[in-house]
């Protein structure tokens, strides 16, 4: 309903339901471009009717670019090339979908860099499919219309953690490093993927990016209300006047606890996406690593 906050969130513009996207889709609203953000085999599987097929490295540095690993963001003219690719002008409309949990990576990396109205499909594919809405099970990855003008600013300040700032955690009762990985991971029972060493940052504290979805047949769904919310903000004692830091492997899952707080109305100088996160801490010997509960 009009002049009520989706979810009761305070900026709850940043996700649209289902039904709002299918009410623009059959609008035909010339500016909308939604994007689906899932492995190009699992788009070809099915996919929302005119999306088009966005995955990681198509918006991500490869290995030595200068990383000595992949997966850090697309630098300013990169990511600017990226979207103009993708038929984005400054005032498209874009929504982008994920399978898991890479949407907020997309919504988070366009907030960085300067385009702040991007919007998350609430349930992602699954909540269009359970609304009974047609799937589109063409083979290629879709295109946009034309090239877009859509023009990236500078980083903004905060938003993006780097080591230091995680290794501020150590000595300022002020930054909070959450941990939003599984608790293998966690634990150190689990080495995932690239990285050089198991285990966790030493000062953090362990926050599953899950805190923030609801559950369907044990799988996370769409994100939870802002009554939700605000008591997994109570459980874990965050304080909104911190720095709050959020890594995981390589700052995808991380970037759900920055979406939500987002959402909250929390300040965005004081959330920040660690981009590195333990696929860079681990890479240096010189970051202590804790491993156990």
């Amino acid at each position: 309903i009009a002049g009520q906050k989706y979810k009761g969130f305070e900026r709850g513009e940043s996700l649209i339901p289902v039904q709002e996207l299918k009410h623009l889709m059959d609008a035909k609203e010339p500016r909308l471009v939604v994007l689906a953000v899932v492995e190009p085999v699992s788009y070809k599987a099915g996919h929302i009717p005119g999306s088009i097929n966005v995955w990681r490295p198509d918006y991500e540095l490869k290995v030595g670019e200068p990383y000595p690993f992949d997966g850090m963001l697309l630098e300013r003219d990169g990511f600017q090339n990226f979207a103009r690719g993708l038929g984005i002008d400054d005032d498209s409309k874009v929504v982008v979908y994920d399978e898991k949990y890479d949407a907020p990576r997309l919504w988070w990396a366009f907030y960085l860099y300067g385009k702040t109205d991007v919007r998350v499909l609430d349930g992602g594919y699954a909540a269009w499919k359970a609304a009974g809405y047609e799937a589109d099970l063409s083979l290629g990855r879709g295109t946009g219309e034309g090239t877009g003008n859509f023009t990236a600013k500078q980083r903004r300040s905060g938003w993006v953690a780097g080591m230091d700032d995680v290794r501020r955690g150590q000595t300022s009762k002020r930054v909070r490093v959450w941990d939003t990985r599984e608790p293998e991971e966690w634990s150190g029972a689990q080495k995932k993927g690239n990285a050089r060493r198991a285990g966790h940052v030493p000062w953090a504290a362990f926050q599953s990016w899950k805190e923030y979805r609801q559950e369907v047949d044990g799988k996370p769904a769409g994100f939870k209300t802002a009554a939700e919310v605000q008591q997994v903000i109570d459980k874990f004692k965050m304080d909104p006047r911190d720095d709050n830091i959020f890594y995981c492997h390589s700052g995808v899952r991380s970037t759900t606890g920055v979406f939500v707080l987002y959402m909250m109305g929390w300040d965005p100088e004081r959330l920040r996406n660690y981009d590195g996160s333990w696929l860079e801490w681990s890479y240096h010997e010189r970051n202590p690593v804790l491993t156990g509960q």
